[in-house]
């Protein structure tokens, strides 16, 4: 029996104390009430799958407004308001005329912790035809050259800070010529990826973390000790720390607990078993998973193993054990509701009840960039 993502809808469960902002059916940027599931799709309407994050703020203010003095504008700089519509399709786009050079946009930002990793994005599109324009400011005078045209996209860099105040900017540094272009919320946040929009006023907005899980009914099979699941993943396009896929335990995760995680600094998938409080598995298996692509990985469970698949081949630990056997709570891109978020789309997962053989594990997780 396969269980495909749909049929467990019904199962999933999302827990965030805030609201978020995802982008609907119509291609266009809304924001979602508190504990509603962040189903994501692209500027087309392309369904991209459940967008799980952790929680972060916007350390910038008034965000979307650049015509607050916080923004400060060197000589020759202008901003005023656009009648063209934002991504969140409301009439709030400011259009910014750029005198050429290192002349720009700029807020300060203080308290920044020296060699953390933080991240820096707009919305932008030109004006009319096309726009060179520079981004920096987080690692002192960096500079990362963009090239827009006139679809809306959220354009950034993430690096680390040269000091305790910085001054995320938009410039032509680069290209030296002048440019005019349009703009929509300004984001900076600790963390090497940029999260969905946080749009904040006169103090820095702040989203809570998706804590998500599914509720095993009696379609999870628990008390055989052995299934397989199949994840289907939009990794994020960058990401630091160990992460987390899936966990599944018994109520208390010092107890019997079956853990898969990714370990970027080691680009490594991680499997952690504990029987009775007992480890009984901490394995780091074969890494190469690539930031901004979509990948298959499968876990599959029986007593004397534990296997993982990926990109058509499959890691089994040592034998000798016997699985637990009364998982109750099924973690979905977290630690515990609490760190460790895949900060990416689950696009569909898929359940067996059966140690499917390890052929059909390779074959499962081939093809993962369809």
């Amino acid at each position: 029996m396969g269980m495909r993502y749909a049929p467990l809808e019904s199962c999933l469960r999302v827990t965030r104390a805030s609201p978020k902002i995802v982008r609907g059916p119509d291609g266009v940027l809304a924001a979602i009430g508190a504990d509603i599931p962040g189903h994501d799709h692209d500027g087309l309407g392309r369904a991209r799958g459940l967008l799980i994050e952790g929680a972060a703020s916007n350390l910038l203010r008034y965000s979307a407004d650049f015509a607050n003095p916080l923004w400060e504008k060197d000589a020759g700089v202008s901003v005023t308001t656009s009648a063209v519509a934002a991504p969140d399709g409301s009439i709030t786009a400011t259009r910014l005329d750029l005198p050429g050079g290192t002349a720009g946009l700029y807020q300060r930002v203080d308290d920044l912790v020296v060699g953390e990793v933080y991240s820096f994005g707009i919305w932008a599109r030109a004006v009319s035809g096309t726009a060179q324009i520079t981004l920096g400011g987080v690692n002192g005078a960096s500079n990362h050259a963009v090239s827009l045209d006139e679809s809306w996209r959220r354009v950034g860099f993430g690096e680390a800070a040269s000091g305790t105040s910085r001054y995320p900017k938009i410039s032509t540094a680069i290209s030296g010529n002048p440019a005019s272009i349009l703009i929509w919320n300004a984001q900076l946040e600790a963390g090497a990826v940029l999260t969905s929009d946080l749009i904040s006023k006169g103090i820095p907005a702040a989203r809570a973390m998706d804590d998500v899980t599914l509720d095993p009914g009696d379609w999870f099979r628990a008390g055989t000790g052995r299934g397989t699941f199949v994840f289907d993943l939009e990794l994020p396009t960058a990401w630091s720390g160990i992460w987390r896929i899936v966990q599944m335990h018994s109520g208390n995760l010092n107890d019997d607990h079956l853990d898969l995680g990714y370990d970027s600094a080691a680009d490594q998938l991680r499997i952690s078993l504990r029987k009775a409080g007992v480890p009984i598995i901490t394995q780091s298996l074969y890494g190469g998973l690539v930031p901004g692509t979509h990948t298959r990985i499968v876990l599959a469970w029986a007593d004397d193993g534990v296997a993982v698949a990926k990109d058509g081949a499959v890691l089994k630990s040592p034998g000798g054990f016997a699985m637990p056997r009364n998982f109750k709570v099924i973690r979905l891109g977290s630690y515990a509701g609490q760190s460790g978020a895949l900060n990416g789309h689950l696009r569909g997962v898929s359940y067996w009840p059966e140690r499917l053989a390890d052929d059909r594990l390779a074959a499962l997780s081939e093809n993962s960039g369809n």
